[in-house]
């Protein structure tokens, strides 16, 4: 598969059709001119991704398909939803053909719709760049709040968060103090960093903002739960400053900031994405950028990110007094 500006190559092969039978297929799929797919053999299909002249190569059958894989790409989602609906409707056909044998059945085109999104190739393409863009923005705020939580720990160790809980405060407005802190440093830091999308690169989020503002704000609660678990569990600051790029990055990692989490095979590693706040986070957000979700279609993500940190916070709170009572 070579790429490039206008059009995307997609190498067809089948083991069960004839020649012509696929090359049927290859028109009915060549119908988007974003895309050119041509057909070949199993052999060179197999040989092209073995020397990684293509990233992936497409099979065919009477009345399925499957892609053949050597790597992943940024356009495989999208050659993979042009194929599925080529697959839909000559089913859909089929099945109209079988209940009326006797009549002529054809395809007539009533409405011309024109595009202005650019091709599906590139509108993947885009999706794929802003879903990292914001991902490695709610990424590197988790950084900095979880770092922030270091001197949490710097004041168990030296006596001043001991000395706190005897003081006349309540614990109430100490726990309150704290969470106010790195809420606001979490708020700013990812605010800033949409300003600078927004206004600096023209990065196109859209203006559904008050949906977008609830999920940061359930997002940085989540992550400053996190981090005052974090700071329960663990006994030095040393140990907590190593702790924190690991849970971060397999964080980002495990919830897509990195790459899209559609490309996950892999049971086990989407339950383990399922636990991540960054996952519930980024694609809510991403639902709300290109779907135009309202807070009604997110309930259940902020729900998830809510539930999160509140497990969260009354773990690490509750590990907290008892280490104090110790």
């Amino acid at each position: 598969m070579q790429i490039d500006d206008s059009s995307v190559d997609v190498q067809v092969y089948s083991n069960e059709l004839t020649n012509e039978e696929a090359e049927e297929w290859v028109d009915r799929f060549n119908e988007d001119e974003a895309m050119n797919f041509e057909v070949t053999d199993y052999q060179t299909a197999e040989e092209n991704i073995r020397m990684n002249d293509v990233p992936f190569a497409l099979e065919v059958t009477e009345d399925n398909y499957q892609f053949l894989v050597g790597h992943e790409n940024e356009h495989l989602q999208a050659v993979d939803q042009h194929v599925y609906q080529v697959f839909s409707e000559h089913e859909r056909l089929e099945e109209v053909r079988e209940e009326f044998p006797d009549r002529e059945i054809d395809v007539t085109e009533f409405l011309s719709i024109e595009e202005s999104e650019g091709s599906g190739a590139a509108r993947a393409n885009t999706e794929f760049q802003l879903t990292v863009l914001i991902g490695m923005t709610l990424y590197f705020s988790v950084f900095t709040i979880l770092f922030l939580q270091t001197n949490l720990l710097e004041e168990k160790r030296n006596g001043t968060w001991d000395r706190l809980i005897m003081s006349p405060l309540k614990k109430t407005q100490i726990y309150l103090g704290n969470l106010f802190h790195y809420f606001l440093v979490g708020i700013l830091q990812i605010g800033l960093s949409f300003f600078i999308l927004t206004n600096l690169l023209d990065i196109d989020i859209g203006t559904n903002y008050l949906p977008m503002i609830v999920v940061v704000f359930s997002f940085i609660f989540a992550i400053t739960a996190l981090g005052i678990l974090l700071v329960s569990l663990i006994r030095t600051p040393q140990a907590l400053q190593v702790t924190i790029p690991i849970v971060a990055t397999a964080m980002a990692m495990l919830g897509g900031a990195f790459w899209p989490i559609d490309i996950v095979q892999n049971r086990f590693v989407l339950f383990l994405g399922e636990l991540m706040p960054i996952k519930h986070s980024l694609e809510s957000m991403m639902n709300i950028i290109i779907n135009e979700y309202t807070l009604i279609d997110i309930i259940q993500p902020l729900g998830i990110l809510l539930l999160m940190g509140t497990l969260f916070m009354g773990i690490g709170m509750n590990l907290m007094e008892r280490s104090t009572k110790a």
